[in-house]
């Protein structure tokens, strides 16, 4: 997994130092997520941590770099985008779309939802679903609401393609 940048112009020498590390907002089994702000455009991102000797050990190492790889060719709106790529020895790093709502799970385990609310959710990620199925002819494999997060705005996108496949 090579320095890469996806559907951007690459940036050279891209790499942690190019980014202020935030706060940490998630762990996971091989890392961590945390917010970013690249240095250059100031913008926010989210980290994923993947800690390569924890891959390797749990022999997801093939799911991983899968993971990537489709995720640069995609970039929709309802979907958490992977805007960079990278690694050092120890990690690699995807810096996705900043997702601060947190996941669905979170919110509908704290409050009802009127049944239009719920209903423009599941059209969002019907269209996630339908665009990774024609164009990309990817299959998701994961939906559950632990992997679809939401914005700022109250607008949810898919995430975790790590069991996703081709078809």
């Amino acid at each position: 997994m090579g320095n890469t940048m996806a559907k951007q112009q690459p940036e050279q020498g891209l790499g942690l130092q190019k980014f202020r590390l935030l706060r940490v907002i998630g762990r996971g089994s091989f890392g961590k997520v945390r917010i970013v702000e690249h240095r250059s455009t100031n913008k926010t991102y989210a980290l994923k941590y993947i800690n390569k000797a924890t891959c390797i050990t749990m022999k997801a190492h093939a799911n991983t770099l899968r993971e990537r790889d489709m995720l640069e060719e995609i970039d929709h709106t309802f979907i958490v985008n992977l805007r960079f790529s990278f690694q050092d020895d120890f990690a690699m790093f995807m810096v996705m779309d900043l997702m601060i709502g947190g996941d669905l799970r979170f919110h509908i385990m704290r409050r009802r939802f009127f049944e239009g609310v719920i209903k423009f959710w599941i059209a969002e990620v019907a269209c996630a679903l339908r665009h990774l199925h024609a164009v990309h002819r990817i299959v998701h494999r994961d939906v559950k609401p632990d992997n679809i997060l939401m914005d700022h705005n109250g607008h949810v996108a898919l995430t975790d393609f790590n069991i996703a496949t081709r078809i």
